[in-house]
């Protein structure tokens, strides 16, 4: 829970509003497959059987993936985190002093509620419009992303995507074969893999979510380099 926590707040700094769970279980999907390719879905139903009340423990069966979230979360294993965080977190709520009635407050709503509706509205309208324009956004063309401005129309769709350099600089979509570098000198996976719309199978330089389908794109393994890429 405290995974999905913290993502949440990461996604609203990076302007994305109420964050859903799916949209956090993908985020931390990505974030996970670095090392061990894990589903959102899993990570959602987990999160969800964590938030039921007779549910007296939830317990993950892949030690790569809780070793990730704990790696997420900044800490070195999860028995550090066990060793680290409280079990109840006590929220205090602070008192509010009321210097008006709630007769006196209804009555002012009465009297001035097409006013407050007219300044809601224009509130609205100048933070969309400040919000979109101070935002940076970028879209998939064909092998990487580029950066663009703002198009409601894209937005819609969903082409048009939150500003993240890290896409813009090291996100391409390769053509692999046998001389592809799949691993770096220390083993680690540095193309991933998924297949496109239409079944193609497409490689990237880097994790994440398959541009087009939004589905969490996988590590290479040795096994796929053998069937697909270099038979």
């Amino acid at each position: 829970m405290d995974a999905f926590e913290k993502v949440r707040n990461e996604l609203e700094k990076e302007g994305v509003s109420s964050p859903s769970k799916t949209r956090c279980a993908e985020e931390l999907s990505v974030i996970v497959s670095k090392t061990f390719s894990y589903s959102e879905r899993s990570l959602r139903d987990f999160y969800n059987a964590a938030l039921n009340t007779d549910c007296e423990k939830v317990s993950i069966p892949q030690e790569e993936v809780v070793m990730a979230l704990a790696n997420y979360l900044d800490y070195a294993d999860f028995k550090e985190y066990l060793a680290k965080t409280p079990i109840e977190k006590k929220t205090t709520i602070p008192e509010i002093t009321r210097s008006v009635t709630p007769e006196q407050s209804i009555d002012f709503l009465k009297k001035n509620k097409t006013a407050l509706i007219v300044i809601l509205i224009l509130a609205c309208g100048i933070l969309g419009y400040l919000y979109f324009n101070r935002q940076r956004w970028m879209e998939w063309q064909d092998t990487h992303y580029v950066e663009v401005s703002f198009d409601s129309q894209k937005l819609n769709e969903g082409i048009l995507k939150f500003y993240k350099k890290e896409r813009i600089e090291n996100f391409k979509r390769i053509i692999a074969n046998c001389s592809t570098q799949y691993f770096r000198k220390d083993g680690e996976v540095q193309i991933w893999y998924g297949k496109h719309e239409e079944g193609v199978l497409q490689y990237f330089t880097s994790y994440g979510l398959h541009p087009e389908t939004g589905k969490t794109l996988k590590p290479i393994t040795e096994y796929m380099i053998r069937k697909y890429s270099c038979p």
